[in-house]
């Protein structure tokens, strides 16, 4: 059994273990990518590769890709359906994922920094300015919050909204989406956004779903906060970045942008943060040592479950 890992830096040593007794494992160096793919069976990815046709054509052996990650936008399942490849991942592990905290952490953290003018009050030799006048901002107690989505990440962030006495209003596609937390359930994405000051983009995502943010519902975020840490595929990124360079929003802050790994907008954004309050972070929000380190455990021993190894 050949299993390769395409992203090893910080890769979880037990993980390691895990799989060197199923099968040799070898690790990307970044040579040539067509050699190292032809001959793994199993192959462990994160999010800096694009897996589609182009790519798997080079993986004439390969039975299982292994992801340690909920959204799969960085896979072309399709493709990998065609080919009898087996997606691995943490897609509907609600059990396991309750006890991984990195995401809301993250996007309470950005909350955080919109509200304080965190991306520009920071002093550094470039910013030597000492006036606290400057950089006013606002408190989160009594904030009205509102979550479109409302899964693990929602009720996570409800809980800790709740302890900044806050008042969290959620929509869901799920009806069955219990409130908890003090979060309250409203009928419509419409209501929760004209109730709410500060908006959170926290649904998840997969291929055959559409754009959530359209042109309509960006117009709804005028004078708010918005906050996206899902997937920039649900949100209509050019009206996004036209509406931010119209001074339409008291605050965004995105952890996800279209297509990241090639031809995204990403300089269009960056053009615009120093006019804005606007915060970018390049997809981090589940990007901690422990939190990754235990999923790639999970999915390692998942993989042995799957397949009786």
């Amino acid at each position: 059994m050949q299993i390769g890992i395409l992203e090893p830096n910080d890769f979880s040593k037990k993980a390691i273990k895990l799989l060197k007794d199923i099968g040799d494992v070898s690790y990307f160096d970044g040579g040539d990518i067509n050699i190292f793919l032809s001959n793994k069976n199993i192959l462990f990815v994160r999010l800096n590769y694009y897996i589609g046709r182009e790519f798997l054509q080079y993986c004439k052996v390969l039975r299982c890709i292994c992801t340690p990650t909920t959204g799969l936008n960085h896979l072309d399942i399709d493709a990998c359906y065609k080919k009898n490849i087996k997606v691995i991942s943490l897609k509907g592990e609600t059990e396991f994922l309750s006890t991984i905290r990195a995401t809301p952490e993250h996007t309470f953290g950005l909350v955080m920094s919109l509200l304080r003018f965190y991306n520009n009050s920071f002093l550094t030799n470039n910013n030597r300015e000492w006036n606290r006048d400057k950089y006013k901002g606002g408190a989160l107690y009594g904030r009205q919050i509102g979550s479109v989505g409302f899964g693990r990440v929602g009720h996570i962030l409800a809980k800790y909204f709740q302890s900044f006495d806050a008042i969290v209003y959620y929509y869901d596609i799920d009806k069955n989406k219990q409130e908890m937390f003090g979060a309250i359930k409203l009928e419509t994405m419409q209501k929760v956004i004209e109730k709410s000051e500060i908006i959170i983009l926290s649904a998840s995502y997969t291929d055959s779903e559409s754009v959530i943010f359209t042109e309509y519902f960006i117009d709804l975020l005028k004078d708010k906060y918005f906050i996206n840490t899902s997937r920039g595929e649900l949100v209509n990124e050019e009206y996004l970045l036209k509406k931010i360079s119209q001074n339409h929003f008291l605050g965004v802050a995105l952890d996800v942008i279209q297509n990241e790994q090639v031809d995204n907008n990403l300089d269009r954004f960056l053009n615009l943060v120093s006019k804005y309050n606007l915060i970018l972070t390049p997809h981090i929000s589940g990007a901690t040592y422990t939190s990754m380190h235990r999923t790639e455990d999970f999915i390692s021993e998942k993989l042995i479950s799957v397949y009786n190894l």
